[in-house]
């Protein structure tokens, strides 16, 4: 299974460094025969990696390919986008902030910027994050439309990783309620006891899919420095979402 997926993955090299290509080029550029290639293109063709001409029996990659391109280019733009802000946000609240954003229908931490304290929490880039639980997960999840929300709640598995989760889908309703109207979340112990969690959407044309968190031991954020850090994360994230769709955002949060 995992040859066949290598070689996959060098037929699709193939064809973009060639443009097109027959069956026995391709297979004479892997040197296995023509009936292995040949069921690897079906494979691909399967899922429109790759598509052929009936003419010249050529390959070619196919149109799923350019989805996916695009979808790299949204995640390393806001992944660029958002790269100055994280540090802006650490030089000023002095603690550790990560990007997260949405993909395959979790979140994924995609970027971080640890502060200088001598204890600090920081996010592991590629973690995916709880929807019920995590602020960056909560975070966006009060932003997408019922109809999203509830094909994510049907049958999830509520963890409960410490005494202060969210364990029902009532309590996780009201709270995402909250984070509607106090424009972000706050993961208060329900991920990892003594650690607190902040995060703030990034609004842009097509939504919200991303944001911005700050993790730190709770006796850093308290209800004092809470205030202050997300007024901060609120203005670096109005920023980023400008840049991002160069003014067709809406951000209700910065009224606030």
């Amino acid at each position: 299974m995992i040859q066949s997926l290598a070689r996959g993955l060098e037929i699709l090299s193939i064809l973009q460094e060639k443009g097109s290509a027959t069956v026995a080029e391709i297979a004479a550029a892997l040197d296995v025969n023509k009936s292995t290639v040949s069921r690897l293109m079906a494979t691909l063709m399967q899922y429109d990696m790759v598509s052929i001409d009936t003419v010249s029996k050529k390959y070619r990659l196919g149109f799923r390919n350019l989805y996916l391109g695009e979808g790299v280019k949204k995640n390393f733009t806001i992944a660029q986008a958002a790269r100055p802000y994280l540090h802006k946000i650490c030089d000023e609240t002095k603690e550790s902030v990560h990007l997260a954003t949405m993909g395959n229908r979790r979140m994924y931490i995609v970027d971080q910027v640890m502060s200088q304290r001598d204890y600090n929490v920081s996010a592991q880039v590629g973690m995916i994050e709880a929807w019920h639980c995590s602020s960056v997960g909560k975070c966006v999840l009060a932003h997408k439309s019922q109809a999203f929300i509830d094909a994510i709640l049907e049958d999830y598995d509520f963890v409960a990783y410490t005494p202060h989760t969210i364990t029902t889908r009532e309590a996780l309703e009201n709270e995402l309620s909250r984070i509607r109207d106090q424009g972000y979340a706050l993961d208060d112990e329900e991920v990892t006891v003594g650690v607190r969690c902040l995060a703030v959407p990034i609004f842009n044309y097509g939504g919200v899919s991303c944001c911005i968190g700050i993790s730190a031991p709770k006796d850093q954020i308290t209800p004092e420095t809470i205030k202050s850090y997300t007024r901060c994360m609120k203005k670096y994230c109005s920023q980023i979402s400008k840049e991002l769709a160069d003014g067709l955002y809406r951000d209700p949060a910065s009224t606030r």
